[in-house]
């Protein structure tokens, strides 16, 4: 069972180009595209003719053309030309679904139009600021439910074993004896961890060159039914990390995992998720952003 009445990230917004995308999305197939001026939309991935799957189709410039019959559909679902005939029956029409683009993301409104509000839209503003933190993003087909990508996400105190040899680092103690404090919120929860007078796990060190004892943070936001926004970094003990972390010098690194695909995650079956920002069959979509506050370290 899905929460229908939220946002979840369909694709990247590049992923959406001249060609239709289909993706399975809280176990129905939906057919992305965009039109002619460059406006994106989701529809049933289902032509009402004779059910042939959209995605096989084309953009022409009145919408999206069947690959069967050569119907074509508006942005809105509604039927817009027939070959051969000038009267289109008004039930001609496929599904349509709520679609924003923000943040280079596009997000879907699964549940009752009418409440598709894109104010509740979580915010990532970071993908506009690429003079700050330039990214690359990528996504992963995950064969597992969503619910355990978002238990690996927000759990940390698997760092010092899975990940001991990049971002873990090898002392496990530094984990089980980190300062916490977690906020619940209306829409999931927030937790800070710092590591404090700790030691440079092999990842910044390999970034930026770290050495000596450093104050290390976890800042990470679950916000339901399947976005996390994370953001970790590390300076040098005695600049006062807790105070400002936006300091010159140090590490930094901010990752969106999103439903399909903020962190976030997006249900595709409810046995497997896309990770990258998406679940069912789930997307997870990930989105790297590294800065030193020195200069821009890399890119993943």
């Amino acid at each position: 069972m899905f929460i229908r009445n939220a946002w979840y990230i369909a694709a990247w917004a590049d992923e959406v180009k001249d060609v239709p995308l289909g993706r399975k999305l809280l176990g129905e197939n939906v057919v992305l595209f965009r039109d002619v001026h460059g406006r994106a939309a989701a529809l049933e991935d289902r032509c009402c003719h004779r059910g042939a799957p959209l995605r096989f189709g084309a953009v022409t410039e009145q919408g999206l053309q069947c690959g069967y019959h050569g119907l074509v559909f508006d942005c809105a679902g509604s039927c817009v030309h027939i070959p051969g005939q000038d009267r289109i029956p008004g039930k001609a029409k496929v599904k349509s679904f709520p679609l924003v683009e923000k943040d280079q993301f596009l997000w879907i409104w699964m549940g009752a139009a009418k409440d598709a509000d894109p104010s509740l839209i979580v915010d990532y503003p970071y993908h506009n600021d690429l003079e700050h933190w330039p990214h690359k993003h990528t996504m992963y087909h995950v064969k597992a439910g969503y619910q355990l990508m978002v238990d690996n996400l927000m759990d940390l105190t698997h760092l010092a074993y899975v990940h001991k040899s990049t971002i873990g680092g090898q002392s496990a103690t530094a984990h089980v004896e980190a300062k916490t404090q977690v906020t619940p919120n209306e829409g999931g929860l927030h937790f800070v961890r710092w590591l404090l007078n700790s030691d440079p796990p092999p990842t910044y060190v390999k970034a930026v060159g770290m050495q000596g004892k450093i104050d290390r943070w976890m800042d990470f936001e679950y916000i339901a039914p399947g976005s996390i926004r994370q953001w970790t970094g590390a300076l040098n003990v005695g600049c006062g990390a807790q105070e400002n972390r936006n300091q010159v010098g140090g590490f930094s690194l901010r990752v969106f995992r999103g439903p399909l695909v903020f962190s976030a995650i997006t249900g595709g079956t409810q046995t497997q998720h896309w990770r990258g920002g998406g679940v069912g069959r789930s997307l997870i979509l990930l989105a790297f952003l590294f800065t030193s506050q020195t200069g821009i370290v890399a890119s993943h």
